[in-house]
């Protein structure tokens, strides 16, 4: 199991890209279901069990020393790579600086030093194979209001991960 912090999005957000069609253009590549959907904010990789409550702990008082902070989707949907379909996040960096600076002590990743891309990933290729360039550029231009932050839990499945909240911090400021 690995864990991740994450935003997650609106109901309203997730109704909206819903409504995008873009399985309509590229049915074949492995969407994310829309219950799902997040922006990652730090990769902690394999945790140990015996540390999630004090991670839990810091995650707390990030929530409580944090202003809530706007996370902005678009202009358009882009690939990230060449197997990654996302709309790109933008407004999320300086929350995910202070979430990685709390939880370097924690953080088990081999991607740990990797620099924050704020994006929410809607669709993965198949097989490895390039995600056609028709899928990108579709029109996407909203918000929402990041009023908490959580620690989930990550299990990896035959087709796709298990995503489970295990601890959620409110941004009080």
């Amino acid at each position: 199991m690995s864990l991740f912090v994450a935003a997650w999005p609106t109901e309203d957000i997730r109704r909206e890209l819903t409504g995008l069609n873009i399985t309509a253009v590229t049915p074949e590549l492995r969407w994310v279901s829309p219950e799902d959907w997040h922006v990652t904010l730090a990769f902690l990789g394999s945790v140990p069990d015996d540390e999630h409550d004090q991670l839990a702990e810091v995650l707390r008082s990030i929530g409580a020393s944090e202003a809530r902070c706007d996370a902005v989707l678009g202009p358009e949907t882009s690939l990230l790579g060449r197997h990654v379909l996302c709309v790109p996040v933008g407004g999320l960096d300086g929350l995910a600086n202070v979430v990685r600076r709390a939880t370097a002590r924690f953080n088990r990743s081999p991607d740990h030093g990797r620099p924050f891309v704020g994006h929410l990933t809607l669709a993965r290729s198949r097989r490895r194979e390039a995600i056609p360039a028709v899928a990108a550029g579709m029109a996407v231009s909203s918000q929402w209001l990041v009023s908490q932050i959580c620690l989930v839990s990550s299990t990896a499945g035959r087709h796709s991960a298990r995503y489970t909240s295990i601890a959620i911090a409110a941004i009080e400021g």
